[in-house]
């Protein structure tokens, strides 16, 4: 009535010949893909982090070419008085002379208005200046633009 312990063996090892290969093809090409996944996952994350880097670099060359010509345009009461040459429209630089800067970062400051403002007795001196600044690595360019009002 029930089989012997041997005819059953053999019997199961004639059904499931081949079974474990179609198991162990499928688990593979599922790991393939998790691991082809995870390797693009990675890879735009890593290029993310080019972006953000040269982004912080673009936005402080924008900031320091802006300071210079402010600096230049609205200079301190020295005493004495110290003669400084006005800003540039634009007034352009790069960091080629300072060590870890040489990656192809620039500035580029333009005034866009210039008028005196009149206010009762007083008159001001009002100014808007935009500063662009771009660092490029490889095929990546980035830019950064700020815009400052000033008063005197």
């Amino acid at each position: 009535m029930f089989p012997s312990h041997s005819q059953a063996r053999t019997f199961f090892k004639v059904r499931q010949q081949g079974g474990m290969l179609v198991i162990a093809l499928f688990i593979i090409v599922v790991f393939s893909l998790l691991a082809l996944a995870l390797t693009r996952l990675l890879s735009a994350s890593s290029e993310n982090v080019v972006y953000e880097v040269l982004g912080a670099r673009a936005l402080n060359a924008a900031r320091t070419g802006l300071e210079i010509c402010l600096a230049r345009e609205y200079p301190l009461n020295l005493s004495p008085p110290v003669a400084v040459a006005p800003c540039g429209n634009p007034e352009t630089g790069d960091f080629a002379a300072y060590e870890g800067l040489q990656q192809g970062c620039s500035f580029s400051v333009s005034s866009l208005l210039d008028k005196n403002v009149v206010d009762g007795p007083d008159t001001y001196s009002y100014s808007r200046f935009v500063s662009t600044g771009r660092c490029e690595a490889g095929d990546v360019v980035v830019t950064r633009r700020i815009l400052v009002d000033a008063i005197e």
